[in-house]
């Protein structure tokens, strides 16, 4: 017994020695780092078509291809100070397939590091260019006078050779309001924190640095296109647009508010249900059977006020506050643009056009406005944050399907917004929402 044991434990050991065999046999291009120093003959763009085109210098994230001798001898590679992930998959002996790192270096030395297993260094001479600055976006973009706010977008760099600067522009250059050194508290490669100056007034953000400068694609304190603010009589917008529609329960105030009056809706519990408490809507017409009629107090068509013809290049924004007290967590924020025939204050209409077709309803694309999904639940921190959802991005069912087709210039009459389904499971809550300057604006 104990011999057929032993034989039986040889015969094992035979067959995983020969799977070992087999195993080195089927990777004969396995990557090995050599001995020695690599060189670099040239480094071209990765694309095969582009190949006989020599690089100098590239821009941060790029893909280059170097090609030159004993390659697989580079154990890390930095492109200045900054480390790049080297895959072994795209290494031989000739040619290397690299990506630059997106990180911005904080010593531009022009060069590449190539450090071996032996801790040697080879350089060769690169230049890693840093795009201009890219201003895509504000936290709030009505922070007042004196208040912290924050601007993001990308190449953020303070060289100590040539200091970041930030400047108020206003609207087609009609200023050049620099903000003061000390108002500026923090800045990283993606994000600006600052004191807004003292005489900053509506219109683009400038950023510069020692790569260039950009201009932001958003104004601060943007008037342009204002469906509604609040601010004027009956709680209408500057053009008479005058929240109204079935059962709304909004109520207004100025206390805490970012500019002028802000309309606020709840605390109502809700489990992302049908909660009429929390329904904010436009429909124009006056109650009268003309749903496209204008007079005072009536609702306005929105396409009589804004002109819609570009609004592929356009977004939706809004300023909201969701108190810590009262997150929300249930339901996603719709928000349809919706023909007058579908949706207006005359004797025909009905409710039909928020759902879809399996409800009954029309499939009108809308936006899904849901942040709490990926947490549980949302708030926005007792501050007020800027919204902004492109209008090429209204294309979702009432339950969070891709609607048949999309919006047209047709769409832009009537308005709503409404925390209700939208296709996600959430958590019964009882939120408040504030909402201020609804707009839709051009993109850049």
């Amino acid at each position: 017994m104990k011999r057929n044991m032993k034989r039986f434990l040889l015969a094992i050991g035979v067959v995983t020695l020969g799977l070992g065999f087999t195993a080195c046999e089927d990777e004969p291009d396995k990557f090995e780092l050599t001995d020695g120093n690599p060189t670099i003959s040239y480094i071209r763009p990765q694309d095969v078509a582009a190949k006989d085109s020599l690089l100098t210098s590239a821009y941060t994230g790029s893909g280059i291809c170097i090609v030159g001798n004993n390659l697989t001898s580079i154990k890390e590679m930095y492109f200045n100070d900054v480390k790049a992930v080297l895959n072994t998959s795209y290494i031989t002996d000739h040619t290397m397939l690299v990506t630059i790192p997106n990180q911005i270096p904080a010593s531009n030395t022009g060069k590449i590091y190539m450090v071996n297993k032996s801790q040697d260094t080879t350089t060769y001479d690169f230049k890693v260019m840093v795009p201009e600055p890219a201003v895509t976006s504000m936290k709030c973009e009505y922070v007042h006078v004196g208040e912290l706010a924050q601007i993001n977008g990308q190449y953020f760099v303070d060289d100590p050779n040539q200091p970041l600067t930030l400047t108020f522009t206003g609207i087609d250059n009609s200023m050049n309001l620099e903000v003061p050194r000390e108002n500026i508290k923090k800045i990283t490669q993606s994000s600006i924190s600052f004191i807004v100056p003292e005489g900053a007034k509506e219109g683009r953000i400038k950023v510069s640095t020692i790569y260039g400068e950009g201009n932001s694609s958003f104004y601060y304190a943007d008037s342009r296109n204002i469906i509604t603010d609040f601010d004027g009589p009956n709680n209408a917008g500057p053009k008479g647009v005058i929240p109204q529609g079935w059962n709304i329960d909004a109520k207004y105030s100025t206390e805490g508010g970012i500019s002028g009056a802000y309309c606020q809706l709840g605390p109502v519990e809700t489990e992302g249900g049908w909660v009429e408490g929390l329904k904010l809507p436009f429909w124009c017409g006056n109650w009268n059977g003309d749903p496209m009629s204008i007079k005072e107090g009536a609702g306005v068509p929105l396409r009589n006020i804004i002109d819609f013809s570009d609004w592929e290049n356009m977004s939706f924004k809004f300023e909201l506050y969701i108190p810590s007290s009262n997150p929300w967590s249930a339901g996603a924020l719709q928000i349809l643009f919706v023909n007058n025939k579908l949706c207006a204050n005359d004797s025909w209409q009905n409710n039909t056009y928020i759902h879809t077709s399996a409800d009954g309803g029309k499939d009108l694309p809308r936006a899904l406005y849901n942040p709490w999904k990926s947490t549980g639940s949302f708030d926005t921190g007792d501050e007020w944050i800027t919204v902004t959802i492109p209008l090429t991005e209204f294309v979702y069912n009432d339950d969070g399907t891709k609607a048949p087709s999309p919006m047209s210039i047709s769409s832009f009459d009537s308005f709503i917004m409404w925390p209700i389904n939208g296709g996600v499971q959430g958590t019964k809550c009882t939120p408040i929402f504030r909402y201020d300057n609804l707009r839709v604006v051009p993109n850049k």
